[in-house]
């Protein structure tokens, strides 16, 4: 039986990192390799030369801690995988520390980011190749259709919905309004104020969340994961935050609104033209992805077995 260090957001509160953990335990757990999840640096200094590899998923969170581990586990001579990992998350710092341990052929794994685009001089003769985004296929997993009578809007703080609360169609909007980071909430209370909304939900449950986006009507978020759940589920949105362009492209070029623009109202004059079949073969493809990605752990699981 294999046996594997895994850093993959355990330490992480963030929703996204959050569903990028439980995948990769069930990942794991399905293909019976013993894995650890250790939380503190020490930890799995110590652990590193009883297990076969480190995974690593989902953002390089951490310089220090991030480039010791894997310096660590290439120095035993273990396998690294970069598994479903956003290089474009992480500090450039860290990126240009990585750039000879990543040539490696310890080193394999997939990145989310198109490899021929940013990084092929990184990538240029190395055995790491454009993956997808891991929490992706949790969601897709578990991705029921369902549509309500309301709409969930998850405003940051930061974000565009704090500076165009005057919006003339915004009163109009039956909605409900939820919050996964208690930062935020002073944003989404004055926000919800303009709207038809009777209360405001912090929401910390991967489950809960992901309710909320199934039975919402239309998805309004700055969030990059609201946003992927409600592709994933098949729910219409409108994304007017940067980062889901970096995963997405082109794909939803007309549900991503530029940060810059306040004027969101015409999402509503899509809603029923929303085109359902580029989310459906956006998801298709996310799925033959992840099955590459897949063999991969499955050639490391039986090699040498």
């Amino acid at each position: 039986m294999k046996r594997v260090m895994v850093m993959a957001g355990q330490n992480d509160e963030d929703y996204g990192q959050r569903l990028t953990y439980v995948k990769v335990r069930e990942l794991l757990r399905s293909k019976n390799v013993e894995s650890v999840y250790p939380k503190f640096s020490i930890h799995t200094m110590a652990m590193m030369p009883f297990y076969d590899g480190l995974i690593v998923s989902g953002k390089l969170k951490g310089y220090f801690e991030s480039s010791v581990m894997i310096d660590l586990a290439l120095e035993f001579g273990k396998e690294v995988f970069l598994f479903g990992l956003n290089l474009e998350e992480s500090e450039r710092r860290m990126v240009k520390h990585l750039r000879t341990q990543i040539m490696s052929p310890l080193v394999k794994g997939f990145v989310t980011d198109p490899v021929e685009q940013r990084w092929a001089s990184l990538w240029a003769g190395s055995e790491i190749k454009a993956g997808i985004d891991i929490a992706n296929l949790y969601l897709l997993e578990r991705s029921e259709y369902e549509r309500g009578k309301f709409v969930v809007i998850a405003p940051s703080k930061d974000g565009i919905l704090s500076k165009c609360i005057e919006e003339k169609w915004f009163p109009i909007m039956d909605a409900r309004v939820i919050v996964e980071d208690p930062q935020d909430s002073k944003t989404a209370v004055q926000f919800a104020s303009k709207l038809k909304v009777d209360d405001v939900s912090l929401i910390f449950k991967i489950n809960d969340i992901m309710n909320a986006v199934k039975n919402a009507r239309f998805v309004i978020s700055e969030k990059f994961y609201t946003t992927l759940t409600a592709i994933s589920f098949e729910t219409p949105f409108i994304h007017v935050g940067k980062k889901i362009l970096r995963y997405i492209g082109k794909d939803f070029s007309n549900y991503v609104c530029d940060p810059d623009m306040t004027e969101l109202g015409l999402a509503f004059s899509r809603l029923n033209e929303f085109d359902f079949d580029s989310v459906k073969n956006f998801n298709s493809r996310v799925r033959s992805m992840y099955s590459d990605m897949e063999k991969e752990i499955d050639a490391f699981i039986w090699k040498n077995s």
